[in-house]
């Protein structure tokens, strides 16, 4: 009786590789083993280039090639069936007389759903479904967000003293360890875009780069209902993109995208999302300060959220917001303890 939970788990890890160079694009891995010896493995690296299935056949050395078509091919997602800016997936499977193909959950692009499936059962191939299928669920989770919704996927973060306060009044306090602010980085390079309001560019001036890991960083976006904001803080002079999100036009450099948006507008930022997912935003990280987290928070606009708590003892100041939502992943690093939430 073959296991086939450890061989989806290593297509599992692979997925969990993928960056935001993705994009609109899921999270997939795909392993190809000839009795109990991985013969080629992959997953999908960037947009517009070859999916998991492509990268784990051409990852197979030459002298296995011949092992191909007596191999079980696992995946995490249904192969695609249409084609996009890459062939359909299934044809490649199907070229290769792949006779066994494991998938993890069903594609909810409604250019597949199932098709791919149905098509290689009706050729004969051996098509096991639903393995470990929650945990393939859970890497595609913005994809489908963004395939029944049309919106990005919304992660809020924010760190917070032993008392519940996560910023003073007026004045910068840094309230995590450098290893949690390590973890944040590597969070941001997972990321489109990281937004902040008004209060934190003036207090803070951050860069909201991802410097201290390997990755690209994300676009920044900044709200400035009244446009007053200095353009000589990092986010509107460093030369990197930022989306300045404002009810009036002023004068920028190039590389800042200007985006006039009505604040007054009831459900305002449910239409700030809409904008952004069509300016191919497809994952967004609120970072601050506390009152645009308690906004998004309050309207329900949020799928998962970071909490970094630590051992400050910051009691005065702004508030955290209190989230209803579901404790799924705690880390502890040094002395704070980094809780993960998606909402209930």
């Amino acid at each position: 009786m073959i296991d086939h939970s450890i061989y989806m788990h290593r297509a599992i890890d692979l997925a969990q590789r993928a960056t935001n160079a993705v994009q609109t694009n899921p999270k997939v891995g795909s392993v190809l083993v000839y009795q109990d010896r991985i013969i080629g493995e992959g997953y999908h690296m960037k947009y517009g280039e070859g999916h998991a299935e492509v990268n784990c056949i051409n990852s197979v050395k030459e002298k296995d090639q011949h092992l191909i078509p007596n191999s079980r091919m696992y995946v995490t997602l249904e192969p695609c069936h249409h084609q996009g800016k890459t062939p359909p997936c299934v044809d490649l499977i199907i070229k290769h007389n792949i006779q066994e193909v494991i998938i993890g959950c069903t594609d909810p692009n409604p250019k597949v759903s199932g098709q791919s499936i149905e098509k290689l059962k009706s050729i004969g191939v051996n098509v096991i479904e639903g393995i470990c299928e929650n945990e393939c669920l859970e890497l595609i989770r913005p994809f489908i967000k963004s395939m029944t919704q049309k919106l990005p996927w919304v992660h809020l973060k924010f760190a917070k003293s032993k008392f519940n306060y996560m910023a003073a009044t007026d004045e910068q306090v840094w309230l995590s360890t450098p290893q949690s602010k390590l973890y944040v980085h590597r969070l941001r390079s997972q990321i489109d875009a990281i937004m902040i309001g008004t209060n934190t560019a003036m207090t803070d001036n951050p860069s909201l780069t991802t410097r201290l890991v390997d990755g690209s960083s994300p676009i920044r976006i900044v709200l400035d209902r009244q446009g007053k904001l200095s353009k000589d803080l990092k986010v509107l002079s460093d030369g990197h993109p930022t989306i300045y999100v404002t009810s009036t036009i002023r004068a920028l450099p190039d590389y800042v995208n200007i985006l006039i948006h009505n604040f007054e507008e009831e459900n305002h930022l449910a239409k700030l999302l809409s904008q952004l997912y069509h300016l191919r935003i497809y994952s967004v990280i609120i970072e601050g300060g506390a009152t645009l987290l308690k906004s998004f928070s309050k309207a329900n606009l949020w799928d998962e959220a970071t909490v970094i708590r630590t051992q400050h003892e910051l009691s005065s100041g702004s508030k955290a917001p209190n989230l209803n939502g579901k404790l799924i992943d705690r880390i502890n690093c040094v002395s704070d303890v980094i809780d993960n939430f998606r909402r209930i």
